[in-house]
């Protein structure tokens, strides 16, 4: 845990003490709070504001980047709601 909190010390962090200790409760808070198509939709939004406030300034890398970054974070966000709906049904008690 102490070298995942070096790297976090360099990056800007508002996670509680328990959400540090339980990422989990934050994924599964935003997914339970946002629905996974809005997501994605609000993402694209995002992706879509910035090409077209930066077409004057930025180049074919730099927009090539930002589309590859784009896609990884889809594809994050929809491992994450796997994982954490995964999770959810491992933690439930089981129903007998």
């Amino acid at each position: 845990m102490e070298n995942i909190m070096k790297k976090l010390d360099y990056q800007p962090a508002n996670l509680s003490d328990y959400e540090l200790e339980n990422p989990l409760s934050t994924m599964v808070d935003f997914l339970d709070n946002n629905d996974l198509h809005h997501i994605r939709e609000k993402a694209w939004q995002l992706y879509k504001g910035w090409v077209n406030n930066s077409v004057r300034f930025t180049e074919g890398d730099e927009n090539a980047d930002m589309l590859y970054f784009y896609t990884q974070l889809i594809e994050f966000i929809n491992a994450a709601f796997i994982y954490t709906e995964k999770r959810k049904l491992e933690i439930q008690p089981s129903k007998g």
